[in-house]
C-alpha cells in the first residue's frame, strides 16, 4: 500500500495525532499496509515538507506534548491524484521467495518439502489473521479478500508444487 495515500487519507477523516495514526494502521491495517512507526512519521514529515500537511504540537495537561497532524488543500488535491493513478493502474507483484524456489534444486527433495511444508502452514496463518480482522466496512473488506485471495492462491501454488516433488503429504488439509 502507497504510504502516503494511506497516510492522507487518514487525515481526510480529520485531524490526527501521530500516535493514533500508527495505532490504526499497526490495529487495523498492519497485516496490509505494511508501514512501520518509524517510516509513517518519516512519511508524515516529508509531507509536511511538501506543503500537504501541516503539524502542531499539543498538549493536554500533564501528558507529553504530541504531534497533530491535518490535511492541508493542497494535500487533498494529491491524495486524489494519488487515488485515482493507483485505483486505475497496475503495480506488478514480485515474490521475494521466488529467488528460493530458482535454487530449490540444489536441496534435496524431501527437505524441500518438508520446508514449502512449513511456508504453507505460515501462509495458512496469515490467512487467518486476515480473516479475523475487524470489519471497517465495504472498501476495508475488499482489501481484505484481495489480501486473502492472494494467499489462497498462494496455497493452490504451494499444492501443485509439494505433488510435483512426490505427492509430499500437506499439512493443514486444503486451501482455506
Amino acid at each position: 500500500m502507497d504510504r502516503e495515500l494511506l497516510l492522507l487519507g487518514l487525515l481526510m477523516e480529520g485531524r490526527m495525532h501521530g500516535y493514533r495514526l500508527n495505532e490504526y494502521i499497526s490495529d487495523v491495517m498492519g497485516l496490509a499496509a505494511g508501514v512501520k512507526r518509524s517510516s509513517a512519521y518519516y512519511t508524515l514529515d516529508r509531507l509536511e515538507r511538501d506543503g500537504y500537511v501541516s503539524q502542531e504540537v499539543e498538549r493536554e495537561g500533564k501528558r507529553p506534548p504530541r504531534r497533530v497532524y491535518e490535511i492541508k488543500e493542497a494535500g487533498r488535491a494529491h491524495f486524489f491524484a494519488l487515488l485515482r493513478s493507483q485505483l486505475g493502474g497496475y503495480t506488478q507483484t514480485y515474490y521475494a521467495d521466488d529467488a528460493g524456489v530458482a535454487f530449490m534444486d540444489y536441496l534435496p527433495p524431501a527437505e524441500v518439502a518438508v520446508l514449502l511444508s512449513q511456508k504453507r502452514e505460515r501462509v495458512m496463518g496469515v490467512m487467518e489473521q486476515f480473516r479475523a480482522l475487524p470489519d471497517q466496512g465495504q472498501a476495508w473488506r475488499h482489501v481484505v479478500e484481495h489480501d486473502v485471495a492472494h494467499l489462497e492462491a498462494e496455497l493452490v501454488w504451494l499444492d501443485i508444487v509439494l505433488s510435483d516433488l512426490g505427492g509430499a503429504p500437506l499439512l493443514g488439509g486444503g486451501v482455506g
